[in-house]
């Protein structure tokens, strides 16, 4: 186990991957790729207050303590997999711990033969050449440390191939289980390709097992969505008051596909959700949506960027937040329309809600236009809760803190209610009514 202060000690980093990336799946092609990516995490350094897209997310105070670099591994854990299983009965579960595959307790027939889910070592020396085209492809642009990092040294995680025309009937769950007895650093990359005409829905839970430690989740997910395909991919993120979690997800579409996600923070101490969208095929949609509830000293920050490069294609984001203590919240969200985007629609929306005096959010919506026949709009709004609305509840014989909760509930449902799949719709629903009681 190798420790190292990130801030004085980069050669320590340089040393773990030169010792680590032979061992690494990946051939030759990926391992070029790997090298190429932690070239470029050389180049960036972690990101510091004068980098605008880390502007109110410092990432110093990250590593004031060791970081231990561990290869992810659980030994012996006693982990309760039905009480996962019993948040969403309706779903293929496959579980990782530590971002290792857990194969006995995982579901990994989900369709037939042309339709598969294994970890990135089988992928890299079963499915070789799918590997090879789409692990690290849509990264190499990306300037983000982290992300880059994680193409680098990532050494487990999941490969999810749907075949064309495949339809997928039940959701596939993925399960992140994370525990551990120091602080440490996980890195866990995805890469999920559904092909064209291909239908499939995903869950991605993030959970802290009971005792764990903190450590820092590095997560990377690359989603291919091809031709005519429907892609629903949503996130939970309940995690223990010392979790730390980065996470990167990259999605680029092809012609007339749909892409629909929707990220719930419920839990963690300090949260980066990076989300980019490349629309590169005529007559694409995207639903992102997002729901933050923050309380005690939580910091969350959303970050999402919506490339509109081809025309006739549309995008909308709705996230909401709800904090209250000493919490932070943070939304960048920006619309980049390129030049040959004609009649694009693209909307964008932030909603907050401050329940303390000493909760603070931060917004900053942003459009970049370079076509001239589109339909663009973005605009944000934070404030108290609604005081006339509470008179008005309290007029029909219900209690203060009853109306303050049925409000609060009210306010978060409308993004829960953008989730196309029912028993985790439900399962959600029961978590905000718990968080408002």
């Amino acid at each position: 186990m190798n420790t190292v202060s990130i801030t004085n000690e980069l050669q320590t980093i340089v040393d773990i991957f030169e010792s680590s990336i032979d061992n690494l799946p990946g051939d030759a092609i990926t391992k070029a790729n790997r090298r190429e990516a932690f070239n470029k995490f050389m180049d960036l350094g972690f990101p510091t207050k004068s980098n605008e897209e880390y502007k109110y997310s410092t990432t110093e105070k990250l590593f004031k303590d060791e970081l231990h670099w561990t290869s992810n591994k659980q030994n012996k854990l006693h982990i309760d997999y039905d009480f996962y299983r019993n948040n969403n009965t309706d779903a293929n579960h496959v579980f990782l711990v530590n971002g290792e595959l857990i194969h006995e307790e995982s579901e990994l027939n989900i369709l037939n033969d042309d339709c598969f889910i294994c970890d990135l070592k089988t992928a890299a020396t079963k499915y070789n050449s799918l590997f090879e085209k789409y692990y690290a492809a849509q990264i190499r642009n990306f300037k983000d440390a982290f992300a880059q990092l994680n193409t680098a040294l990532a050494s487990n995680g999941l490969f999810i191939y749907i075949a064309p025309n495949a339809q997928v009937q039940k959701p596939i769950q993925i399960n992140n289980i994370c525990t551990s007895n120091a602080y440490q650093m996980l890195q866990v990359h995805h890469v999920i390709v559904a092909e064209k005409f291909s239908n499939v829905s995903m869950v991605e839970t993030f959970f802290s097992e009971k005792n764990s430690e903190a450590y820092l989740l590095n997560t990377l997910s690359e989603v291919y969505v091809g031709q005519n395909a429907f892609v629903n991919y949503y996130k939970l993120q309940s995690e223990n008051d010392t979790a730390i979690h980065i996470n990167t997800t990259q999605v680029i579409q092809s012609q007339q596909s749909h892409f629909d996600t929707n990220t719930i923070t419920l839990g963690g101490k300090w949260l980066r959700n990076n989300l980019n969208i490349v629309l590169n095929g005529i007559q694409c949609v995207s639903h992102l949506n997002g729901l933050q509830l923050l309380n005690k000293q939580q910091h969350v920050d959303n970050h999402t960027l919506v490339d509109h490069q081809m025309p006739h294609c549309e995008s909308n984001q709705l996230y909401k937040g709800i904090l209250k203590d000493k919490s932070t919240g943070v939304f960048n969200g920006k619309i980049f329309v390129r030049k040959d985007a004609q009649k694009t629609n693209a909307y964008q929306s932030s909603k907050n809600m401050l329940l303390s005096d000493d909760a603070t959010m931060n917004t900053k919506p942003q459009l970049e236009i370079y076509a001239d026949d589109v339909k663009c709009s973005h605009g944000s709004s934070t404030g108290q809760i609604d005081e006339n609305a509470v008179f008005y509840l309290r007029a029909r014989g219900i209690s203060p803190d009853s109306a303050k909760a049925l409000l609060m509930c009210a306010f978060a449902m409308d993004v829960i209610h953008t989730i196309k799949i029912d028993s985790y719709k439900n399962y959600l629903g029961g978590l905000i009514e718990k968080c408002f009681k």
